[in-house]
């Protein structure tokens, strides 16, 4: 059960910047696919329609309860590095960025996972950086085929303490 944040919130006004990171086993080209392909996308956090090329797709979340769907506007998406997009849904916008730095060039090195969002309102910090603590963690169990985590053992005690 996570009882200590692991982001980094950098405040600028009535927003702030959150930026998680995790290590994984996988290089970065086993862990693309995880954010890049519906199939693969799909084992952690949603599953997508449309064509990527075209630069936007529907974002469906399979975690979620309900009807969950955000427009995505795909605004850089540089394999195996680094993906960049705008998500948009009726509470609003979201600037989402992940990097996948691979942690050397022997087989195995692994690789670190650095999500960041930008401009995001203080009053919801707690909130969401709580959920990306647990789909950042889905995503490591969806590498490693591991059991997803229980999103119980994340609210409200992650939720308190980024309040805090």
């Amino acid at each position: 059960m996570p009882e200590t944040p692991t982001g980094t919130v950098t405040p600028h006004g009535e927003a702030a910047e959150l930026t998680l990171e995790r290590r994984v086993d996988a290089d970065a080209i086993a862990v693309w696919p995880f954010l890049t392909e519906s199939r693969e996308l799909g084992r952690w956090f949603g599953v997508y329609a449309g064509d990527p090329d075209s630069g936007e797709v529907v974002l469906s979340m399979t975690a979620e309860e309900g009807d969950a769907t955000s427009a995505i506007e795909i605004l850089d998406c540089s394999a195996p590095e680094h993906l960049a997009v705008l998500s948009t849904d009726e509470s609003g916008s979201w600037s989402l960025e992940v990097e996948v730095v691979d942690g050397g060039p022997e087989p195995g090195s692994g690789s670190t996972i650095r999500f960041t969002q930008h401009d995001l309102p203080l009053a919801q910090l707690p909130d969401i950086a709580t959920g990306w603590e647990w789909y950042l963690d889905r995503l490591v169990a969806a590498l490693a085929d591991a059991p997803m985590p229980d999103w119980d053992d994340y609210y409200p005690a992650l939720r308190d303490a980024y309040a805090r």
